[in-house]
């Protein structure tokens, strides 16, 4: 079978253009994540600059971002099909621009919880940038093999992210301008806003003229998730028996359970009704399991390596040169297989790769050679990520109408987003409780890994059941059309384009 990829589309005047736009869609998946983990190398240094930092203040070091970021993305997708996916891109950037500088201006006070919010706000910029810039992707490209591998470089971006975000990020701590890394930041931003305006080509309104916001799901939905993240975050510091942590998850959940209800009384739900099938949930579970784990892996790899081996953020951050270089390889072979795999495999492949990364850190001895263990899941992980994240963006850029290709990557960023912050506070939570019995740091933190190997084994099941589900469903599952099932289509298209044709010449004879 041969490797065919399909013509540049006409919406792109010059190849020059097109290599434009993937840059600007792939800096952005590589800012989002690069934000993500800047954080992990500075905690200590955080830690030291600020007064009064307790164990909650370093886990919203991190999952402040993801918090906002998480939630707002949920709405941001909607705002880019309905008022424009270049504008709300163009803004989101200005957004973060604003916020990554005052973060890092924050050096210059002795307020963590201020730093804390500026991270947040930052992740709403971000949260508006991500999914319209995949959005933009979606709309300009048709399904097909050129679509697919610009969709795997994007998931490509997330280990570069990582990787490029840590070592900058453990540069700077090292050098002791720690507020360096979000000036850094906000310049990448900034650049990112000038070439979407450049080389981004206006994009048409796909969605009806009548179609409108959802202003009270978006509240309610927005509000829900921010609660329930709240809660998670705050549990392990006060005490999940604490009474406004009770008081935050109960509200969240009940404004969660009335976001669905209200989705499906409205005129113009936020989530369209084609994305309301049993295959996407499973399969939008499918990624939030598995970046749930990826996101405590993160967390803990930070802290064994700099906590109990004694690695300084530098060191920490060189190590994850692996991480991107696999990325690459990983990327490219998604690319080649993501048209010839039912997507449900992939995800199955993607869990396992987390679950696999997650365990071998679990069981890493302190006085190991890191080129032992921790390389080996270093080099698998990467599939992890880049399995998931394009294979569940083509499945929903695919599936849904081009007026809803904002709020095709909305769905999956949600998930990525919000699950890496709301997880941390469950590891915290074991991490916490097992400390506090034993006073054994090492045992504390392989608590916590141990929850993240349970969100990995879940996802697992449910790439299982995923894959099961589409064999005996009755109708055509809900995957991405393989190359022979498109060549197929095409060679049905052109038979019944001769035959139309013929027809036309017999009426043209009579």
């Amino acid at each position: 079978m041969g490797f065919h990829i399909d013509p540049r589309p006409e919406t792109f005047k010059s190849a020059w253009q097109e290599a434009g736009v993937i840059f600007v869609v792939c800096m952005a998946q590589l800012l989002t994540q690069a934000g993500a983990s800047q954080c992990l190398p500075m905690m200590d240094a955080l830690a030291e600059a600020f007064p009064n930092v307790t164990n909650s203040d370093k886990v919203w070091f991190m999952s402040a971002f993801s918090l906002t970021a998480g939630a707002f993305i949920l709405i941001s997708g909607k705002f880019g099909d309905l008022y424009g996916l270049k504008k709300v891109l163009i803004c989101g950037t200005i957004w973060s621009f604003i916020w990554t500088l005052i973060t890092g201006f924050t050096s210059y006070t002795d307020s963590v919880i201020f730093f804390c919010v500026c991270r947040g706000l930052h992740g709403i910029g971000i949260a508006f940038v991500l999914p319209t810039a995949i959005g933009v992707a979606g709309t300009m490209y048709p399904n097909g093999q050129r679509k697919a591998l610009v969709f795997s470089a994007i998931g490509g971006m997330a280990p570069i992210g990582a990787t490029l975000g840590a070592i900058f990020s453990g540069l700077m701590t090292v050098r002791g301008h720690w507020e360096w890394v979000f000036y850094s930041n906000a310049i990448g931003v900034a650049l990112l806003g000038v070439a979407a305006y450049f080389v981004i080509p206006s994009i048409p309104r796909h969605a009806p003229v009548e179609a409108k916001m959802d202003w009270v799901g978006s509240f309610v939905g927005v509000a829900g998730l921010l609660l329930f993240n709240v809660a998670t975050n705050q549990a392990p510091e006060v005490g999940w028996n604490s009474a406004y942590v009770i008081v935050l998850v109960v509200v969240g959940v009940l404004l969660l359970v009335g976001f669905c209800f209200i989705e499906r009384k409205v005129q113009w739900p936020l989530v369209p009704p084609n994305a309301m099938s049993i295959q996407i949930f499973m399969i939008l579970l499918v990624v939030a399991f598995g970046w749930a784990s990826f996101s405590i892996f993160l967390f803990y790899y930070w802290s064994f390596n700099m906590n109990l081996r004694g690695y300084s953020a530098l060191k920490t951050g060189a190590t994850y040169v692996s991480l991107a270089f696999f990325g690459v390889v990983a990327a490219s072979i998604v690319g080649f297989f993501i048209r010839r795999v039912r997507p449900s495999f992939l995800l199955l492949a993607a869990t396992i790769g987390f679950l696999i990364g997650i365990v071998l850190l679990s069981v890493t001895p302190v006085h190991q050679t890191f080129f032992i263990l921790e390389f080996i899941a270093l080099i698998i992980l990467p599939f992890g990520m880049d399995l998931s994240f394009p294979a569940a963006s083509l499945v929903m850029s695919d599936k849904l109408p081009k007026e809803h290709q904002g709020m095709a990557s909305s769905l999956v960023s949600t998930m990525t987003n919000y699950a890496t912050s709301v997880s941390l506070g469950f590891a915290s939570t074991a991490q916490a409780k097992v400390y506090a019995h034993t006073s054994d740091l090492l045992k504390s933190y392989r608590a916590g890994l141990y929850v993240g190997i349970g969100f990995a084994g879940v996802g697992c099941l449910l790439a299982i059941a995923l894959i099961i589900l589409s064999y005996v469903t009755p109708h055509k599952p809900l995957e991405v059309e393989t190359e022979q099932e498109q060549t197929e289509q095409e060679q049905t298209e052109q038979e019944l384009t001769t035959e139309d044709i013929k027809s036309e010449e017999n009426k043209e004879v009579v």
